[in-house]
């Protein structure tokens, strides 16, 4: 019997809007997809979720919530519980409980992480949500070789999440959700039959095809990298494409132009998070970075080197640690962190400093505070941070390293590479670093070999420190591979000059053009430099670009040169060969290999230096005898053949040594196997047996399952019942859940609650209803605190009344799940009981109450509200009987005393028995009456009722304040009118010169007066509308040529004492313009225009009377008293008169709550 493997596991995150697009997804996969799904979605805590049950309709697979440990079985779904994140081990999955905040939960990418560290092969799904939760968890999907699914935004409700996901760049497809699910559908169908899907370590030689043409697209090499990190990200992008076998996915990258791009992102993983592995960065902090202060001046710099650096995280948070450190220390040296990366689309969004908020599960809060700044829905570096950090492309294995830095941070970048390519990293590191520089690698990562480079200082947080050289020569650079190169070096350790210079350099060229071709070989056989003669010696095999030494020379070399370089580098011996005869262009030469050990202090035998000497041509008739195949051996190459035997021998004996140990190794698998094989045998009787017990199982949930039927039958009968009852109940029932939301609800409920149907699930009180009952929430509260029963009689605002049921709301299985509360209607019966109590206060009170009287009587109770009203208050106040009884006298009339309130009545009242005096009521109608009021208490049947009878003096009181007005006014007014008329009879005297000119000036000033005076007294002295004000003062002129005098403004109305000295002011303008400005001439027109504006909460009027067209106006050299009357007259005021070319201009700012001046004679 065939075992069940664990299924793949798809990762569902969504948010806002979600509901809706899982339904859509789950309808649109197949019944059996072959995997298991985890919906994870952001639920409210306070809350039951419904929501695997929403989805158990929409798909046949079984859905269940998970609040405890549970294994992942294939073709279910599981849905994340409220208030609990997600974990994955292995195929367990776990509800666990959250240690941020609400306000800071990001469960989607704690699943997703998890999911991320478990298996390789996951599938990520985003749909619509606001926010960025999942943008992390994707990445980390991504970096494993996961597939990342997203919903395109324009289709999903809520587009933050998606689009956030989307800018990572970790999206594999971006799609409508139906269109989601079936490319989903596809992928797992295509993993299910993917047993024909050829491995890539089964085809090295097309492996190397697929890297050869990323290479040729990108410029960038990968053969170096590990096999199987390779492989896994070519499988990976197989899967994105439906592509089978290597040899498929290789004709599909030559024909897409894009492919090879998207290989060469997913090569280099630019996956990287704030703070990542916490413990580490601590040391970090706490080891290295005091140090790297240490010595420093404020003219010093603290030079980092964070390679690999992807979108920065990295490199951010050492430029945040440096700035903690540097904060706390006086003096504080330049800072600069280089972050360098061969993802240009990486480093974009590194320079642009923008992440999702999701970083806040990674950055302390304190971090997070000054060094980020929130903007929408993802945060900003401050430039605090980003002035210290820069970025640049740049290949760690093909260009100059930075130099002199005081650290490098390189975290999860040689786990990707080969040993070698580890030990040219490693080395080039050593040579980037300052003397004691420290190095930072990854979790996984060690900077053990090359040995001599490195120590370490915490090999659990793996910082290392550099060791110095002890020389002067400090550590070659490596020769990087340029992509420019037809054959790329693979890494190997570089020659470096001897002596620096230019001149040097010159020599050096100038030597390699007159000294025998040469090549430069390590000591691992790779050429890594060749003089400019050396090519017509190279000739390289067939397949993948090498550059091992003997490899790339001529076929008749290469023997002889892997000889020499054995004894170069393992006796540390120089060798000349024999002649070899090589032919060249069809003419058979000689030549020599002269091969001798670079011998350096400090550094032996790393390197060969190969010469090629040219002997003479062979002649055609010796060719054979010197090819060397008729020539007896001689001692020199007997000797050479004796060495290379005894090595073939030495590898041999150690070959025989490996194969004894594997053969060993596969004895023990052997065993290994066939005791699986009997747990296989045992595991198979064991599922014999459980299929057994399941087909058992099955026959008891078809049992159930038809008792279900019935129940749920049952069930919906019931439903239907229930429904009925409901709309025929002649009273209102409103189920409330224990957070008094509403659940459902009567249609008498909505008579006095402003709900519909739809506003099931949002708080009661949100709404308003028409009861005088502000204490439902608080008795809910109650009855679920207390379980008991509570009634309260309320009034509806329409008068009506009604009794309050609350009772707690009981589950089948006893458990309170809220309240109910149910709204009789008792108006007919409170209004049958007042009638009662007004029958039998009525027949007490008979005798002494006269019920028809005119005159307003009324009885209340002292500790209640009216119970006897007659007509004369009916007709008095404008309350029938039914208004007014029952209702607070104080209240209802509003009842206050002219120096205090009606609660000094009810003192008197409550002390003496009595009061009289005068009160202020209010009618129905809004009026405010004065009434004489006499009140006395008296006793009924151990009752207080106040008799009150009041009589109006309303129009009495009108009628004497409006006399004390009149008179008082009168007595101002006819004063202030006397002091102006004589003040301007004395003024006009003075300056008029003669009688004539006197009388004719002081008739139109007292003319002037008196038009204003009139105006005033037909508003009766509430004040005077200006343009009124201005048409009366200026008729004669507007009634001449309307044209000619314009006015312009909005309704102002001025106070009393203002509009008589104004209208004197406009009578003076206008007789100086007829006699020197504008209207003494034709063709001249005046304009009078004014605004109100308010400054500083005070109304200020400004006038401004302005000539055009007329003659040349020039400031007089004496004021007479119309110039005096013009800038003195108007109380309050501002006055100012220019006089232009084109006439005269005169402004007045009136300050229009300028109190009145009593007396002014001036």
């Amino acid at each position: 019997m065939e075992l069940q493997t664990d299924p793949p596991i798809v990762g569902i995150g969504a948010s806002a809007g979600g509901v809706k697009a899982l339904q859509a997804l789950f309808e649109a996969l197949p019944d059996e997809p072959n995997a298991a799904f985890v919906v994870v979605i952001h639920l409210n805590p306070e809350r039951r979720s419904e929501l695997a049950k929403i989805l158990a309709t929409r798909t046949r697979m079984p859905v269940s919530q998970v609040t405890d440990r549970v294994h992942l079985r294939n073709n279910h779904v599981y849905v994340i519980a409220p208030d609990s994140a997600l974990n994955i081990a292995d195929h367990m999955i776990s509800a666990l409980s959250f240690d941020e905040p609400r306000a800071k939960r990001a469960p989607i990418d704690l699943f997703f992480r998890s999911l991320a560290a478990q298996h390789s092969d996951g599938f990520a799904i985003i749909l619509t949500g606001a926010g960025a939760d999942g943008a992390v968890g994707v990445r980390a999907i991504k970096e494993v070789g996961g597939i990342v699914l997203v919903q395109d935004p324009d289709e999903a409700e809520f587009a933050s999440m998606p689009r956030n996901a989307i800018a990572t760049d970790a999206a594999d497809f971006v799609l409508p959700v139906r269109d989601l699910a079936r490319q989903l559908a596809e992928l797992l169908r295509n993993r299910k039959d993917g047993e024909a899907l050829t491995a890539p370590d089964d085809d090295e030689n097309m492996m190397r095809r697929i890297l050869a043409h990323v290479r040729v697209r990108v410029g960038h090499d990968f053969s170096q990298y590990k096999r199987a990190t390779i492989a896994r990200r070519i499988t990976r992008r197989m899967q994105v494409t439906q592509q089978e076998t290597l040899s498929q996915y290789h004709t599909y990258l030559r024909e897409h132009a894009d492919e090879a791009h998207a290989l060469f992102t997913d090569f280099l993983i630019s996956v990287t998070t704030f703070f990542r592995d916490k413990r580490a960065f601590d040391q970090l902090a706490a080891v290295v970075v005091p140090q790297l202060f240490e010595g420093k001046e404020a003219a010093n710099t603290i030079r980092i080197w964070v390679p690999a650096c992807a979108t920065g995280e990295e490199a951010y948070t050492i430029g945040i640690l440096l700035l903690e450190e540097a904060a706390r220390r006086d003096v504080r040296p330049e800072i600069q962190v280089f972050g360098s990366d061969l993802d240009a689309d990486a480093l974009v969004v590194a320079r642009e400093g923008c992440f999702p908020l999701t970083i806040e599960q990674d950055v302390p809060e304190e971090h997070l505070r000054r060094y980020f700044q929130r903007e929408g829905d993802h945060y900003r570096v401050r430039r605090e941070l980003r002035d210290t950090v820069m970025f640049a492309s740049h290949s760690i294995l093909r260009d100059p390293p930075f130099a002199r830095v005081d650290m490098v941070s390189c975290r999860n970048l040689l786990i990707y590479l080969d040993r070698e390519l580890q030990h040219q990293v490693c080395t080039t590191f050593h040579y980037a670093l300052n003397p004691g520089g420290f190095l930072f690698l990854g979790a996984s990562e060690n900077a053990d070999s090359p040995p001599g480079l490195f120590r370490a200082l915490d090999r659990d947080a793996r910082i290392y420190r550099m060791i110095p050289n002890t020389g002067e020569r400090r550590t070659a650079l490596p020769i990087m591979p340029s992509a420019h190169h037809a054959a790329p070096s693979r890494g190997a350790p570089a020659y470096r000059p001897l002596g620096p210079g230019g001149d040097v350099a010159l020599h050096r060229q100038m030597l390699e053009r007159v000294a025998p071709p040469s090549m430069l070989v390590d000591e691992t056989h790779r050429a890594i430099h060749l003089s400019e003669t050396a090519g017509r010696f190279l000739q390289p095999s067939g397949g993948p670009v090498t550059t091992v030494a003997t490899d790339m020379v001529r076929p008749e070399l290469r023997f002889d040169l892997e000889a020499a370089l054995h004894r170069a580098f393992d006796r540390k011996e120089a060798t000349l060969t024999r002649p070899l005869v090589v032919k060249f262009e069809g003419q058979p030469q000689r030549v020599y290999l002269q091969v001798k050990p670079v011998l350096e202090e400090g550094d032996p035998s790393r390197y060969a230096l190969v010469l090629f000497i040219e002997g003479e041509t062979v002649r055609a008739d010796d060719d054979g005898d010197e090819g060397g195949q008729n020539r007896e051996p001689t001692n020199e190459t007997i000797r050479q053949l004796q060495e290379e035997l005894q090595l073939a021998q030495n590898r041999l004996r150690a070959t025989r040594e490996e194969s004894e140990a594997t053969n060993e190794e596969l004895r023990a698998a052997n065993e290994e196997l066939q005791s699986i094989n009997e747990e296989y045998r045992s595991t198979s009787e064991e599922l014999e047996t459980s299929k057994e017990e399941l087909q058992s199982t099955n026959e008891e949930l078809q049992t159930v399952n038809n008792e279900l039927k019935q129940k749920l039958a049952s069930v919906s009968r019931a439903h239907s019942d229930l429904q009925n009852l409901m709309a025929a109940a002649d009273f209102g029932t409103l189920f409330l859940d224990p957070s008094l939301r509403i659940k459902r609800f009567t249609p008498r409920v909505t008579e006095l609650f402003n709900i519909t149907a739809t506003d099931a699930g949002r708080p009661i009180t949100d709404f308003t209803h028409q009861l005088d009952y502000d204490q439902l929430a608080d008795h809910a509260h109650a009855v679920l605190r207390e379980l008991t029963l509570l009634e309260h009689e309320v009034q509806s605002r329409g008068g009506g009344w009604y009794l309050v049921r609350i009772r707690p709301y009981r589950t089948v299985d006893d458990r309170i799940d809220g309240v109910v509360v149910t709204f009789f209607d008792i108006t007919e019966r409170r209004r049958v009981e007042e009638a009662l109590r007004d029958s039998e206060a009525r027949l007490k009170q008979e005798m002494r109450l006269v019920e028809f009287s005119r005159a307003p009587i009324f009885v209340w109770e002292y500790d209640d509200g009216i119970v006897q009203w007659n007509r004369g208050s009916e007709e008095l106040y404008g309350y029938s009987r039914e208004e007014a009884k029952g209702q607070d006298v104080a209240e209802l009339l509003r009842s206050t005393l002219e120096d205090g309130s009606f609660d000094s009545v009810r003192q008197a009242l409550s002390e003496k028995g009595a009061w009289s005096g005068e009160l202020r009521h209010t009618t129905k109608d809004g009026r405010v009456l004065t009434v004489e009021s006499q009140i006395e208490m008296i006793s009924v049947g151990g009752r207080r009722l106040v008799l009150e009878s009041t009589r109006d003096v309303t129009d009495r009181k009108k009628w004497e304040r409006r006399q004390r007005l009149l008179l008082g006014e009168l007595r101002h007014r006819v004063g202030n009118t006397l002091a102006v008329v004589q003040s301007l009879a004395r003024q006009t005297l003075r300056t008029a010169g003669s009688s004539d000119r006197f009388v004719d000036l002081f008739e139109g000033r007292l003319t002037a007066l008196a038009r204003a005076h009139t105006l005033l007294v037909d508003c009766q002295w509430e004040g005077a509308e200006l343009i009124a004000l201005a048409r009366i003062q200026l008729a004669a002129y507007i009634s001449a040529d309307p044209q000619r005098l314009r006015l312009v403004g909005a309704h102002v109305l001025l106070p009393p004492h203002l509009a008589t000295p104004f209208g004197l002011v406009l009578h003076e303008l206008a007789t100086n313009a007829a006699k020197y400005g504008a209207l003494s001439v034709a063709g001249g027109r005046v304009e009078l225009a004014w605004t109100q504006v308010t400054r500083e909460g005070r109304p200020f009027l400004t006038v401004t009377w302005r000539e055009f067209d007329g003659p040349a106006v020039v400031p007089p050299e004496h004021h007479g008293f119309g110039g005096v009357l013009i800038e003195r007259g108007m109380p309050g005021a501002t006055v100012t008169r220019l006089f232009e070319p084109t006439g005269l201009v005169c402004t007045m700012e009136i300050d229009l709550e300028e109190e009145e001046q009593d007396g002014d004679d001036s």
